[in-house]
């Protein structure tokens, strides 16, 4: 009889499944930071399928806000595409305006190399009213400063 072991998983191996996955956003809780994590991927298939994903993550948010009081925001950007200009004004008018109506006043975003996707980020993000957005060039800092703020 022979005795086989699962390989060790490493540190950026996670145990716990994504909230929503598919081509263009992966959702999950990061419950060290606390932190809902959206990791965006190219471009969404349209804009029914950009809201879809605003809505899972404003799900997973309203979830878990009552296990975390100080529940923040990390949106991974790195790879995303620009959104179209409707998607914007849906981001600024329902979504920011759920996150900081749940009690979610931090949120941290690693920025694309893109310089017109950057504009448009911070387009979407220029106008809070109680919620802090930060930019980051790496995940690492974002989370170090997602701790932080979790810490204060």
């Amino acid at each position: 009889m022979t005795i086989s072991f699962a390989p060790l998983l490493t540190p950026s191996e996670s145990m716990v499944s994504p909230y929503y996955k598919d081509e263009y956003a992966t959702i999950e809780l990061d419950d060290s930071i606390p932190c809902i994590k959206l990791t965006l991927n190219g471009v969404p298939r349209y804009s029914e399928h950009y809201h879809l994903v605003q809505t899972k993550r404003l799900e997973l948010m309203h979830q878990e806000i009552r296990n975390y009081p100080k529940l923040h925001m990390l949106t991974d950007s790195r790879t995303a595409g620009p959104v179209l200009d409707e998607d914007v004004a849906h981001f600024k008018a329902h979504v920011m305006p759920a996150m900081e109506k749940a009690g979610v006043r931090y949120l941290a975003i690693v920025m694309p190399s893109s310089k017109f996707t950057q504009l448009t980020i911070r387009d979407m993000t220029d106008e809070t009213e109680v919620m802090t957005v930060q930019y980051f060039e790496s995940i690492r800092e974002a989370r170090h400063w997602l701790r932080k703020m979790t810490a204060a």
